[in-house]
């Protein structure tokens, strides 16, 4: 396997440790506006494949390419849950220079639909682990920050924000080979990728 692969499976590693998270933490009887807004989960039919993704996301993945099927999942349906993790590379690792490949990296983004997922708004916002964002709150849902201290003018990183409407939990995270920042994706930054989490949660609808 190619090493310019490596950074989808850490950020498939903490979108998984973040789904840990967010499952079972609460219970039935807190469970919130977000799952009331979302009480129709949306048909697996209309989870788009990485194509559709991209027309979704529009400039956010502009100039980017698709990382190879070879270990891309994208759309998927296990244990009940469903969604699409999707991966983009930058230019540079294409580079045929080592010394510029390594400079490369990618952003994934992740939709997962979890009918029995019980996360709870509330017992994350005791931790500090909820970002308030108006543009969310006009769904119903809530923004999850793992590190509890959310810059929405920051680039986003390896550990981003994940946007919770209901049962539906759509994550981004970017970093390159060795999960540093990097140059190409700088215009990415965490405010953005709330912005198309919200869109994407609007096509869902």
């Amino acid at each position: 396997m190619s090493r310019y692969k490596d950074p989808s499976f850490h950020s498939a590693f903490l979108f998984l440790f973040a789904a840990l998270v967010l499952s079972g933490c609460g219970d039935d009887e807190s469970s919130g506006d977000a799952n009331t807004a979302a009480a129709t989960l949306p048909a697996y039919e209309r989870i788009p494949d990485c194509d559709g993704l991209a027309a979704l996301l529009g400039d956010l993945v502009s100039g980017l390419t698709p990382a190879d099927d070879d270990g891309e999942p994208g759309r998927y349906q296990e244990d009940g849950r469903y969604g699409v993790n999707c991966t983009w590379l930058t230019p540079r690792v294409r580079n045929d220079n080592a010394f510029e490949m390594v400079k490369g990296g990618s952003l994934t983004v992740g939709i997962t639909v979890d009918p029995r997922d019980s996360s709870d708004e509330k017992t994350l916002r005791d931790l500090g682990m909820v970002y308030d964002d108006a543009r969310v709150e006009a769904l119903g849902g809530y923004v999850v920050d793992m590190g509890g201290k959310l810059d929405p003018a920051a680039q986003l990183g390896m550990v981003g924000p994940q946007v919770v409407v209901g049962h539906v939990n759509i994550s981004f995270a970017a970093g390159g080979l060795y999960l540093q920042k990097v140059e190409e994706l700088r215009n990415v930054t965490n405010d953005r990728v709330i912005e198309a989490a919200v869109t994407l949660h609007r096509s869902l609808r």
